[in-house]
């Protein structure tokens, strides 16, 4: 499967493969599939196909965290299964709001979630969805599922790690959004339509105020479940990395939020970066310097090591990155402007 995602050229078509791996074991009729930022655990992109539509999507994100809810991603990557099940049918469940508001309206009978992590760290997730009519998700069908959650990590970071590193370009400043207290947008700068264009599921539609928002929910609800009402997340998008901040409006966030979406910087990427490319923490601080113009004998001894080693761990991170060296290094990560 990791090969498999590496070859994939863009979000869809990841998500095409990874849907027909996992089918192969677990069929199902929808899916949403997520990548998170490996610091914030905000969503760093996502890709479905007949899943869930915006208001429901909507709905899942204020859900998230409540302690009636069933299955959330934070108890099952902290639990001892990543995999959770919700069906109609089931004795049990058949209180579950999420099953009843949002699972039946949108015509699902089964859901089964799964969360991906690896070395201790959530990478993302994946939402299966089966249409009225069908049998729930099986015992048999978990145990498979159970089994694809280390694969499937690796086969996200993969999927990141076989593009070139690179900053995403823009030509205006950034990108500007006002989110109310009850979740609807009250001002849009501009420029934050384009920037939001490439990050929504489906690039292609126009994007209206509902679909935008939807593109802007989780980190929205992230923030407002983070102690200091913040979040950060770095966004994976076709055009290169960029990043979303959301901070909270008024005293505690009562006012709502505001969203600013812009390109990624250098520092700012790095941590993220490190950790979806396989960079080490030698390799770390060396390219941290590095990015900031120091020669390499300067790299060296400030690091206690020799230059042969510092041009060695150089080395290793331009081939993890996909660069020929420092000057394609310093390019893919310089902010262009649109005329650039």
């Amino acid at each position: 499967m990791p090969s498999l995602a590496a070859e994939a050229a863009t979000l869809e078509e990841l998500g095409a493969a990874v849907s027909a791996e996992l089918g192969r074991r677990v069929p199902h009729d929808g899916y949403h599939l997520m990548a998170l930022d490996p610091f914030s655990g905000a969503c760093s992109f996502h890709v479905t196909r007949h899943g869930y539509g915006a208001e429901s999507l909507r709905g899942l994100e204020r859900e998230f965290g409540r302690p009636e809810e069933a299955f959330p991603f934070a108890s099952l990557f902290q639990g001892p299964t990543p995999v959770g099940v919700l069906s109609n049918g089931v004795h049990e469940h058949r209180y579950c709001a999420r099953l009843h508001d949002i699972m039946r309206a949108e015509g699902m009978c089964s859901e089964m979630r799964l969360a991906l992590s690896l070395g201790g760290r959530a990478w993302g997730g994946v939402v299966l969805l089966r249409e009225k009519g069908s049998r729930p998700f099986s015992l048999a069908e978990i145990d498979q599922a159970e089994k694809l959650a280390g694969p499937l990590a690796v086969a996200l970071r993969a999927f990141v790690a076989s593009k070139p590193l690179r900053i995403a370009s823009h030509g205006g400043p950034p990108g500007v959004i006002i989110v109310d207290g009850h979740d609807a947008i009250r001002a849009v700068t501009p420029g934050a339509r384009e920037w939001l264009r490439a990050y929504v599921p489906d690039s292609s539609q126009p994007v209206d105020d509902d679909a935008l928002f939807t593109a802007l929910c989780n980190i929205t609800h992230t923030a407002r479940r983070s102690p200091d009402g913040s979040a950060v997340s770095q966004l994976f998008t076709p055009c290169g990395w960029a990043t979303a901040h959301a901070q909270p409006l008024g005293v505690d966030g009562e006012q709502g939020n505001v969203i600013t979406i812009q390109p990624a910087t250098a520092d700012a990427l790095l941590p993220a970066v490190a950790e979806w490319y396989g960079i080490t923490l030698r390799e770390r601080d060396v390219i941290r310097h590095a990015l900031h113009g120091v020669p390499v004998k300067h790299i060296a001894r400030t690091l206690g090591v020799s230059v042969h080693t510092a041009n060695d761990h150089l080395k290793s991170v331009y081939r993890k990155l996909g660069v020929a060296g420092r000057d394609e290094l310093f390019a893919a990560c310089l902010v262009r402007t649109g005329g650039s």
